[in-house]
């Protein structure tokens, strides 16, 4: 699991270097077993090149989760059966409102997949938009094979909000129905994130029933329920 025929792209990588840096500095610098320190050491590299924001490097979902607690069982079926749904390309998209633990639930089960060894990616719809149409073809051209072709491909805050105009729109779900088609044909999971009901409404035009039928065959609507947690306390 550890080859990889795609490139890494420096503009879908948000997080610091400098955070993997004290991470790691931490970690040397306990007083863990070496077997221990090894196993943590290749586990937060591998948090950082698939760009999983560094406020969830350390939490659990067993101790620390308090969204949805269908949630918490979908994660344990999920990374209970990594391999079987890379095979079938098990795909799901969690759809709900905010602080309900959705990006917790998909960066968790991300977290799981880089540590048995395949390669995962965290991303924004905003995020991709942002390089297809600021970045160079270079750039472009490698930020689209990775969203391609990593085994595990996280898309969170899939939101039309962040569509700004019509010719962004037309662009994006463009290339977005290019990324599903082949990640679809080539059964590689995908795990999305919406807060709105209907994700099909964030495409325009005679792209959205293509897409509406791909994702039918593809991805597994999961319904998000509760109020936000972390207004709880307030």
């Amino acid at each position: 699991m550890e080859f990889q025929d795609f490139s890494r792209s420096k503009a879908l990588n948000h997080v610091p270097q400098r955070k993997l840096d004290e991470k790691l500095s931490e970690i040397k610098d306990s007083n863990l077993e070496d077997s221990i320190k090894r196993l943590k050491l290749t586990a937060f590299n591998r948090y950082f090149e698939s760009n999983i924001p560094a406020e969830y490097w350390g939490l659990k979902m067993e101790k620390d989760f308090h969204g949805d607690p269908r949630l918490l069982k979908l994660y344990n079926e999920y990374v209970n059966s990594i391999k079987n749904n890379y095979i079938n390309g098990k795909s799901i998209c969690l759809a709900g409102n905010h602080g309900l633990g959705k990006t917790f639930v998909v960066t968790s089960i991300l977290k799981k997949v880089v540590q048995k060894g395949y390669s995962g990616l965290y991303t924004t719809l905003s995020d991709i938009v942002n390089v297809l149409l600021q970045s160079s073809n270079e750039e472009k051209f490698t930020s689209r094979r990775e969203l391609n072709m990593v085994d595990f491909l996280v898309i969170d805050e899939f939101d039309s909000r962040f569509i700004q105009s019509d010719n962004a729109a037309d662009l994006y779900a463009r290339t977005l129905e290019g990324i599903f088609r082949t990640r679809s044909q080539n059964k590689i999971p995908t795990l999305m994130c919406t807060n709105s009901p209907n994700i099909i409404e964030t495409f325009n035009g005679s792209l959205k029933n293509s897409v509406d039928s791909l994702f039918n065959g593809y991805l597994n609507i999961f319904p998000v329920f509760g109020e936000d947690y972390r207004k709880k306390g307030d």
